[in-house]
């Protein structure tokens, strides 16, 4: 052996280009080793960089422990055991003799290994030989028990003491943000070593793009390097635009690398030559799955019993090329491919002839599982179906957008490859594929958006279901589907056309079911546009069928529609006893998006009627219960009623942060009126901060989103949200002292309010937002003196921390010196809200007059009676009451708080229906 000739350090050579990223997972690795771990093996995908980190690795382990031989050991080239024992005798230096037995070497490399001491060895490439080379390795450690092993492979060895490590992609930037992540910070790095220029400017938009590029290459290190050098010639936008086919576009670019590395192909096909048959059709076929899938899909997929179908998904999952997803929502385990790999396999699953067959189980499964969802969401509701759907909402797009794909799609066209065959070869059947499909995700794109999205697809599919024809049930329910989606679009027009040809296929087949849900649909389209008999006719058609077939979650709704439809009418009453109803039965049967609409309604009923605390546990109610059952769009309108309660009483940084949410999430759900009502409230509430800027920022796109729809009580509420702005402006312009201009601003906003007012119906009259706002902005300015004092002679009026009071029936009065009084009062203000009629004790009163300090009950007691006699002779006496509680305010005193202060002049539809028409009620 000749131990003494051996060098107790080989010499490797690193790559010429920098080690980027992954300092996580060097510490990680080198922390195994320390704590006594013998074998660890880096295992992933092809181009994932697992080489690389060994190399970094080994390097830094020589430089930490000097003492000890670190040695890399290179297995590209071998084919058996026997190379595979001839390349560790070179890494190590051991002399072996040619020509003996396999087991003769394995035996003399172990003795070998043993007399090193602590060393390190690097087996670079372990997969293609690991059956042979396993057995091997298992001995090695046995035999050097001081040794320590580090292997890289696209598969684990599965041996006893094993440490896997499963090495990911690169750390990417957040959506739409430009944080040099690892990813990004490799690309930058290996596109500047290819540029021979000067390099792009650094700007947030070069940025930004570069973000979107590492982002669709998935974070992989190769496949970042192959695009890094193709960077000075396309450009990121040009890289970005012909990611399509990612193989090709990444091939031919790189220098010094092995064959298998050369190209994202090249290495993926190394990895698809390791398989056997049965492996190779398997992941061949599960390249028909667009996203994550459950075992049963693939099952499903694949055409065999679930034992076979997990033993190939298992497979293929040690070999790397599937990757583990996060689960589904019911916990099942999901699994999924990197693009690449997918591209691949999709070329070798034409190759083989089966893209059809794989195209139409992949249908089949997905199909049945999505409507068994949709009815279940329509019989009961809740979050477990809307949850079903959505997991496998982009399976369903793919099974309509492959079976209206075009029937010759050019190369590197997978996706539309795959469902160009199969449209061509059945027509008929690939048209009601793409019906049912866009049927079946509906519940998902109408409760949590983007709404509008499967308008595209169910034009295409409706026209080539109208030139066969197509099965008519499947047709009106698709007609229904794109009705409600062009409502939601503000396409009323088409929208009603499309609903009156549902009804009549319907009725024409005796579809009650359908019918019935069809009858509500047409009663919600009348409602949003004034039609107050027709709408009500429709919903009682509605409610008759629902009622006749039993179907108590639909009566539930019609119901809570007819409540909207009395309350826009102003009947309250009548329309506070139909929201009672519906949220009965809707409690009655779990439906708990129902509840959460018709609470909100009933929390605007309430709010109207001067009942703000009533109004607020309604609204608090809905938003926990549509949170919950998911419906962010129905949520955002909540979350912007009780942005407007906040706002009417006095709470502006709380009014500011709903309205903001709801805005944000009214933009994501593609919901464009109830995003522009959303942008009015925002922009009123920015301009009572004195946020003047802010405010017209939210106010000219909602002008201009409410005016492209037309409905007119909608833009005048934006005309009105505009008068917040006017009367931030007045306010301003008095305390500089230029009373002309005050008054203009005020001026403008007056006017706003009698337009608001003028006409039979008025704009005031027909929408509940713009009554909502007008209420507010009518008190703010009431507290200047700038409209008629009769609007407001009834209220207790306040300003943000009640500096200023005007209790009814009297003038302003400033209690910005007034600490105890002020505070006593904003006290009372808040028990009325909170809990009307109950007194504060005097404990209670003293704490909030008086907070941290020590008083003795007597002297407590006296200071009280001293400030409530200071509210007295304000003229607060009718309303403040005194009983064995303590104090409290009359509950029938309405309290509102306004936007702005006397002291500077001397120096909605907020309900909708189901839908969400408008600002809050809904139908």
């Amino acid at each position: 052996m000749a131990d003494e000739a051996r060098p107790r350090r080989r010499h490797f050579a690193l790559p010429a280009s920098r080690f980027i990223g992954r300092e996580g997972e060097l510490a990680a690795i080198a922390e195994l080793f320390r704590r006594g771990e013998r074998l660890v093996t880096v295992w992933g995908p092809a181009g994932m960089g697992k080489t690389r980190l060994a190399l970094e690795l080994a390097s830094r382990w020589a430089e930490a422990h000097a003492g000890e031989a670190v040695w890399l050991c290179e297995l590209t080239a071998c084919r058996d055991l026997r190379a595979v024992c001839g390349a560790v005798a070179r890494a190590i230096g051991a002399q072996v003799a040619a020509g003996r037995r396999e087991a003769t070497l394995v035996e003399r490399i172990g003795r070998a290994l043993a007399t090193e001491g602590p060393a390190l060895l690097v087996l670079d490439n372990l997969e293609h030989v690991l059956d042979q080379a396993a057995p091997a390795l298992d001995a090695w450690v046995r035999a050097a028990p001081e040794l320590r092993f580090l292997a890289t492979s696209r598969e684990r060895t599965r041996l006893s003491g094993e440490i896997s490590y499963e090495l990911g992609p690169l750390g990417l930037p957040a959506e739409g943000s430009i944080e040099r992540s690892a990813a990004v910070a490799l690309f930058l790095d290996r596109a500047a070593a290819h540029r021979a220029a000067a390099p792009p400017p650094s700007s947030d938009e070069h940025l930004a793009d570069v973000a979107a590029l590492v982002r669709r290459l998935e974070g992989i290190p190769l496949a970042i390097e192959l695009a890094a050098a193709r960077e000075g010639v396309l450009g990121v936008r040009g890289l970005l635009a012909r990611l399509g086919s990612r193989l090709d576009l990444l091939a031919g670019a790189a220098r010094g690398r092995e064959a298998r590395q050369a190209t994202m192909r090249s290495a993926i096909e190394w990895s698809w030559d390791l398989l056997d048959d049965r492996e190779r059709r398997a992941l061949a076929c599960c390249s028909v799955f667009r996203g994550p899938f459950p075992l049963a899909a693939a099952a499903a997929v694949l055409a065999e019993p679930d034992a076979a179908a997990i033993d190939r998904v298992e497979a293929l999952r040690d070999k790397s090329l599937l990757r583990a997803a996060p689960p589904g929502s019911d916990g099942a385990t999901r699994f999924a491919l990197y693009e690449g790999v997918r591209e691949l396999a999709a070329e070798k699953l034409a190759e083989r002839g089966e893209r059809e067959a794989a195209v139409a189980r992949h249908a089949a499964f997905y199909l049945a599982a999505g409507e068994a969802a949709a009815a279940d969401f329509e019989r009961r509701g809740g979050l477990d179906a809307l949850n079903r759907i959505a997991g496998d909402l982009e399976e369903l797009l793919a099974v309509a957008e492959r079976a209206l794909a075009p029937a010759t799609a050019p190369r590197g066209g997978a996706e539309a490859a795959a469902g160009g065959a199969l449209a061509a070869a059945a027509p008929r059947a690939a048209a009601e594929r793409a019906l049912r499909a866009l049927c079946a995700i509906e519940p998902v794109l109408s409760t949590r958006g983007p709404f509008g999205a499967q308008l595209e697809l169910l034009d295409r599919a409706l026209a080539a279901a109208e030139e066969l024809p197509a099965d008519p049930g499947v047709v009106a329910r698709a007609l229904a589907a794109r009705g409600r989606a062009r409502r939601l679009r503000g396409q009323a027009e088409a929208a009603l056309a499309d609903l009156e040809r549902a009804r009549a296929q319907a009725a024409a087949l005796g579809a009650e079911a359908l019918l019935s849900g069809i009858l509500a649909d047409l009663g919600v389209l009348h409602h949003g546009r004034r039609e107050m008999e027709r709408a009500r006719d429709h919903y009682e058609q509605a409610l008759a069928l629902h009622r006749a077939l039993g179907d108590r979650r639909a009566e539930g709704r019609v119901l809570g529609n007819l409540g909207a439809l009395h309350h826009d009418e102003r009947r309250e009453e009548e329309a506070a006893a139909y929201y009672e109803r519906a949220i009965a039965i809707a409690a009655e049967i779990g439906d708990g998006r129902t509840e959460g609409i018709f609470s909100t309604n009933a929390g605007l009923l309430e709010q109207e009627r001067g009942a703000p605390a009533q109004a607020r546990r309604r609204y608090e109610r809905a938003v926990a219960i549509l949170g919950e059952v998911g419906d962010l769009r129905l949520l955002a309108i909540t979350l912007g009623n009780l942005g407007a309660l906040h706002h009417e009483e006095g709470r502006l940084a709380d009014a500011r942060a709903c309205h903001g949410r709801a805005v944000a999430l009214l933009r994501e759900a593609l919901d464009r009126r109830s995003e522009g009502i959303a942008l009015c409230r925002l922009g009123a509430a920015l301009a009572s901060l004195g946020e003047v800027e802010e405010a017209r920022r939210a106010l000219e796109p909602a002008e201009r989103l409410l005016a492209q729809l037309g409905d007119e009580p909608d833009v005048e509420l934006a005309r009105v949200a505009s008068g917040f702005v006017d009367l931030a402006l007045a306010q301003a312009a008095r305390r500089a002292g230029r009373g002309d201009e005050a008054a203009a601003h005020a001026g403008a906003a007056r006017r706003r309010i009698a337009r608001a007012r003028e006409g039979s119906p008025s704009s005031a009259s027909r929408s509940d937002d713009v009554r909502l706002l007008l209420r507010i902005l009518e008190r703010s300015l009431a507290a200047l003196g700038d409209v008629p004092e009769a609007r407001a002679e009834g209220e207790l009026l306040l300003t943000e921390g009640a500096r200023f009071v005007r209790p009814p029936g009297s003038g302003w009065h400033d209690l910005r010196e007034r600490h105890a009084a002020r505070r006593l009062l904003l006290a009372l203000a808040e028990q009325q809200r909170c809990a009307p009629g109950r007194g504060l004790s005097l404990a209670a009163l003293k704490e909030a007059g008086w907070p941290g300090e020590r008083i003795l009950p007597e002297a407590a007691a006296n200071r009280i009676y001293v400030a409530m006699n200071l509210l007295r002779k304000l003229g607060m006496k009718p309303w403040l009451r005194r009983d064995a509680e303590g104090y409290s305010l009359d509950p029938a005193l309405p309290v509102h708080y306004v936007a702005v202060e006397p002291g500077a002049w001397e120096g909605g539809d907020s309900r909708g229906g189901e839908t969400g028409e408008g600002g809050g009620k809904r139908r």
